[in-house]
């Protein structure tokens, strides 16, 4: 912008001097016009010869640059010399078209008539003087002067015109420029405090508009990153909240049952075995639970990486299925497959995306009443490979349907001790992210609770 700006005040100023110049050549033709004298010719002193004034005047134009007029009569005889001839040995009689190549002047001759009798005037005008006959010494001086005062207007006119161009230019580029600054170093300001709502609404140009971009962009990102924070501390009180309750139960009963053991309160060798069992149950589920955070941690760290090799998904999926059928037949679940029966090759991490089959599948065993029909299908579509479990069971609340993939979120109303631990949705969530795909929940009509697995070309 500001390289535009200076384009521009070159182009000006580079006008106004030429502007100048201009005006110094025609104040110097002007000049030269006032104060030009014409050569007198002999028909001038013919024309002016009832105008004594005016003849005496041309005469001493002609004397001035040393030339003379010389008068015939009208036999073409000299009577009368006015001035000091230059030459008298050339024929009175010569007119100009007879002139010697080399004549040392230049002539003009002329007829009239004065009483009856014809007379000729010839004017004489020397060529060495032929420059001075233009102008004249003093008309010279006069002329001088004259285009000494054009040229120091035009000086001045452009000092004067370039200086106003100058203080104009700067004033109105430091409003350009000051005003943006002020606006920019204002909202750096805002964001310095931690204020990340400013934007800069000026109207900006050049740099100053992409620095304005930016810094909206800035302050937006912030703004986000600043509400995310909010959320992801709202989430991890929430988190370790859950995780205190979760905890806290099974570990009061072991420690209940474990003091009553050790105290000897419990005496009947049948009630020891149930407090035994109680405790080694709480226990394997505190294990699970904790593995269950363990690994979740590990999902979440930045170095994780994904062991993704190229395999068949279908088969992966069909062996998730297995592992859960006996579950299935149980609860008298009716099973629909849409696998297809050739591979479908796709690089992903087996024992992760394993787990995320598992979880969907648990989580519709678990959740649903017996009869439920259960479908699960994998198909290629023009996105990527298109991965559904869906039922048509209880479904899930819908206060609970945007949060799902939270931790510590069940399908369950009330959270029990036989329940999940309420992290595999958002362990299958992750891990599913990780593979740059999305897990979404949906739901119609005939089928409640559909999760869909979009896994991009790879």
């Amino acid at each position: 912008m500001l390289r535009i700006h200076y384009y521009f005040l070159v182009v000006v100023i580079s006008i106004i001097g030429m502007l100048s110049i201009a005006y110094a050549a025609k104040g110097s033709d002007r000049s030269y016009a006032s104060t030009e004298m014409l050569v007198t010719r002999a028909q001038d002193l013919v024309d002016a010869e009832r105008d004594a004034v005016k003849l005496e005047a041309l005469l001493q134009n002609i004397l001035k640059v040393h030339g003379w007029v010389e008068t015939l009569d009208e036999n073409k005889q000299l009577i009368h010399y006015t001035g000091i001839p230059l030459d008298r040995s050339a024929p009175e009689s010569l007119s100009l078209g007879e002139e010697p190549e080399n004549a040392p002047y230049i002539s003009s001759e002329a007829s009239f008539l004065q009483e009856g009798l014809l007379y000729t005037y010839i004017v004489k005008i020397p060529v060495d003087q032929l420059e001075v006959s233009i102008w004249d010494q003093q008309s010279a001086m006069d002329r001088d002067k004259q285009i000494q005062r054009y040229n120091v207007q035009a000086v001045l006119g452009f000092i004067l015109l370039s200086a106003v161009v100058i203080i104009v230019y700067s004033r109105w580029t430091a409003r350009k420029i000051i005003q943006p600054l002020g606006a920019i170093a204002a909202g750096i300001d805002h964001l310095k405090t931690g204020d990340y709502t400013i934007r800069l609404s000026l109207k900006l140009e050049g740099e100053f508009l992409q620095i304005g971009n930016t810094l909206n962009d800035m302050a937006e990102k912030l703004e986000q990153a600043g509400a995310h924070k909010v959320q992801m501390e709202r989430d991890r009180q929430r988190m370790l909240a859950d995780i205190a309750h979760d905890l806290k139960t099974p570990i009061s009963t072991l420690y209940g049952y474990a003091k009553a053991l050790h105290e000897g309160m419990v005496k009947d060798n049948d009630k020891q075995q149930s407090y035994l069992l109680s405790i080694y149950t709480k226990a394997k589920r505190v294990d699970a639970l904790l593995d269950t955070l363990f690994e979740m941690t590990q999902l979440d760290h930045p170095d994780y990486m994904l062991d993704r090799q190229v395999q068949d998904l279908g088969e992966c999926m069909r062996t998730a299925i297995l592992e859960h059928f006996s579950e299935i037949e149980e609860k008298e679940m009716e099973l629909e497959v849409r696998i297809p029966d050739t591979e479908v090759c796709y690089a992903f991490d087996r024992k992760q995306m394993s787990r995320v089959f598992s979880n969907l599948l648990s989580n519709a065993v678990r959740y649903n009443p017996a009869g439920t029909r259960l479908r699960v299908m994998l198909e290629a579509q023009a996105d990527g490979l298109w991965l559904e479990f869906a039922d048509n069971g209880s479904g899930i609340p819908e206060h609970l349907r945007s949060v799902i993939f939270d931790p510590f979120v069940r399908g369950d109303q009330a959270r029990s001790n036989e329940g999940g631990t309420g992290l595999g949705l958002a362990i299958a969530y992750k891990i599913v992210s990780l593979h740059q795909g999305s897990l979404q929940l949906l739901g119609t009509a005939e089928e409640r609770t559909i999760f869909r697995i979009i896994l991009p070309d790879f």
